[in-house]
């Protein structure tokens, strides 16, 4: 302790200058304290060492013409240590970038030394401990302050605006800063960037931040929990261009002032509590690209006059209570490529031309009573990556252009009133991943050729598709999930289907199904539920189910399955629901193993069962005995009648010889 006192008294006295020799001492001083445990081996400091000719040429630093070093960036060198106080001994220093290692313990108060600073960023570690302001209030030249994503604690450094007047980015988001924004955050002279977010502020968001007339970002967001709304005045900060209020627990209306922000490209104020309209003066942000006003309270409609916003690229306006018809300008937004409406109450159909700009990616408008058939242009521009459009009211065919969207990797569309037949170029898609139909009112038989390799959920369930269920899916060989209940399939089930490795998932129930169930059934090992009830199915219950390891829920039940019940099945220790009930299945129920969690009603209506556990099968083949024994006796009498008849005809001829 004593010795770095003095060491900060000998730099605070001016004896900073050091000699070559010096500050290689120093390098290497500040290489032991940086590297931590890592080891020298583990980190990008290898070739700092004593021998060197001149520190000069270790990496990451920058020496002027007189060898003191003006520049040192370690950064992203895997240095686990911590900052030691020697850093302020190169009072030179212009620039000192330590970012993205693990430096840990507090940042030295011999920092204020480094009174030649520009750019200071030690964002990306573990700094602990208030952030000391005093260090930075010698830093005249400062233009960069970044400690980003660090483990700071306290109130934000206040009065450095005075000093700092050169600064133009600053950023203390992601740490654990609390208390409200300092007033005296609206004095500095050149401030561009500034960023707080991510930390634990409270308060209201000073007003007065409008006063910095050169601000371009501004990003106060993020598990901060600010009391209070957007301050109108900030609509004076006319060089804006990004605005990230995110997630900070915001109250009250949008301000119409923000429509005088004529340079503000991105605006992001999802996640808060705001309310009221959307007003129409945000149709003149010309520059706006990306607007996030999701989850929220807002009401009202989408203006009409947005068709102005022609950069627009991203709009996001989902979880509110906004209503009424989407405007046919949305379609007509050239450069739209992410339009996310869902849960909200729109009524009326999608605009037409919705993708006719050929940029079109990504369209969620499920969850809204939305009416009409889907627009033909969606993948105009095979860019397309993602339809959602399930629990709405849209009614017709898909548009067979969607069959030839290469670019689709999901299609939600479940719970509407959709009908026809689906195009066959769906199942062919080679990036598609999640196809999900269920709850429709489609028909038609499915395609005979299918290879969509990677496609991982098929759900057709609820609608009325008929046929055979295809041998060609055997060909998704990444299915995880078929789900094609209750539909008219019918004909026996294509032993293909249980090829499919991957397949963890299949309910083929309420079908027309028919035939066996494929002994291949054993292949798909990956299983975990298989749901095949209330179909036509006969024949036995294939031997080796006891492979499927992993299935938990087996349901057979409602079918014409005869035989017995596999002995082996006692081994499957995954299971934990089964129902094999209304069948035609006889014998003795296996009374050992996982069958012993299962009680009777899971074997119901199956009257040639019987359970050796409650004697069933006792009263069952004494039952049995009986009626064999009756039987032999009535064989006894009609044989001992048969005897007598004959005797007495025998008889009855002797006489008449007589």
């Amino acid at each position: 302790m004593c010795c770095r006192l003095l060491l900060l008294l000998l730099l605070l006295s001016g004896i900073t200058s050091c000699s070559g020799d010096s500050e290689l001492t120093v390098l290497l001083q500040l290489k032991s304290s940086m590297i931590g445990t890592a080891g020298g081996g583990s980190n990008g400091l290898s070739d700092w060492k004593d021998s060197s000719s001149s520190h000069c040429s270790f990496s990451g630093v920058t020496c002027d013409e007189d060898g003191e070093v003006v520049s040192l960036d370690v950064s992203y060198q895997n240095l686990t240590g911590s900052l030691p106080p020697e850093i302020g001994i190169l009072s030179s220093l212009v620039n000192l970038a330590v970012a993205g290692n693990g430096l840990t313990g507090t940042i030295p108060l011999e920092m204020a030394n480094l009174t030649s600073l520009k750019l200071l960023n030690l964002s990306n570690n573990g700094f602990s401990g208030e952030f000391p302001g005093e260090i930075v209030r010698s830093m005249t030249q400062l233009e960069v302050l970044d400690v980003y994503n660090n483990n700071l604690t306290g109130q934000l450094p206040d009065g450095i605006a005075t000093n700092l007047v050169n600064l133009k980015h600053l950023h203390l988001g992601g740490n654990y800063f609390s208390g409200e924004i300092p007033e005296s955050y609206s004095e500095f002279p050149k401030l561009e960037y500034l960023a707080l977010s991510g930390n634990s502020l409270s308060g209201q968001v000073p007003a007065s931040l409008a006063r910095l007339k050169k601000l371009r970002e501004l990003y106060l967001g993020y598990f901060n929990t600010f009391s209070g709304g957007i301050p109108p005045e900030f609509g004076l900060l006319t060089e804006l261009q990004v605005l990230d209020m995110a997630t900070c627990n915001l109250t009250g209306e949008l301000p119409a002032s923000l429509g005088r922000l004529s340079n503000l490209c991105a605006c992001f104020l999802q996640m808060n509590h705001l309310t009221g309209n959307i007003p129409t003066e945000f149709s003149m942000l010309s520059d706006l690209s990306m607007l996030d006003l999701s989850l929220n309270n807002l009401t009202g409609g989408i203006p009409e006059s947005f068709s102005q916003l022609k950069n627009m690229t991203l709009l996001n306006l989902f979880v509110n209570s906004l209503g009424g018809r989407i405007p046919k300008s949305i379609g007509d937004m050239p450069n739209l490529r992410l339009f996310q409406i869902w849960q909200n109450n729109f009524t009326s159909e999608l605009p037409e031309n919705l993708g006719r700009n050929g940029k079109l990616e990504v369209v969620d408008v499920s969850f809204n009573r939305l009416t009409g058939t889907v627009p033909e242009n969606l993948c105009q521009g095979m860019k397309l990556k993602s339809l959602v459009l399930m629990n709405n009211l849209f009614s017709g065919p898909i548009p067979e252009q969607l069959g030839g969207c290469e670019s689709l990797r999901r299609i939600r569309i479940q719970s509407n009133f959709l009908n026809g037949t689906i195009p066959a170029g769906i199942f062919n898609l080679p990036e598609l991943t999640l196809v999900d139909m269920t709850q429709n009112e489609f028909s038609g038989e499915l395609p005979k050729e299918m290879s969509g390799k990677i496609l991982g959920m098929l759900a057709l369930s609820g609608n009325s598709i008929t046929g055979r269920i295809p041998a060609a899916t055997g060909n998704l060989q990444n299915l995880q999930i078929l789900s094609l209940d209750r539909n008219r399939f019918n004909n026996q089930l294509p032993e293909e289907i249980f090829n499919l490795r991957s397949l963890s998932k299949i309910n083929i129930s309420g079908n027309n199904i028919d035939g066996g169930i494929p002994p291949e059934i054993s292949n798909c090992t990956s299983l975990i539920s298989l749901d095949f009830s209330r179909n036509n199915l006969s024949g036995e219950i294939p031997r080796g189910m006891d492979q499927l390891k992993d299935l938990n829920h087996l349901d057979l039940s409602e079918n014409q399955l005869t035989g017995g019940v596999p002995s082996e099945m006692q081994y499957m220790s995954s299971l934990t629901s089964l129902n094999l009930s209304g069948n035609k299945l006889s014998g003795r129920v296996p009374n050992s193993g996982q069958l012993l969690m299962f009680d009777e009603s899971s074997y119901a209506g199956n009257s040639g069962l019987c359970f050796s556990y409650n004697g069933t099968c006792s009263s069952q083949k004494a039952k049995a005995n009986a009626i064999e024994n009756a039987g032999h006796k009535t064989t006894t009498c009609f044989s001992t009648l048969k005897l007598v008849i004959i005797v007495l005809s025998l008889c009855y001829q002797l006489v008449q010889c007589w």
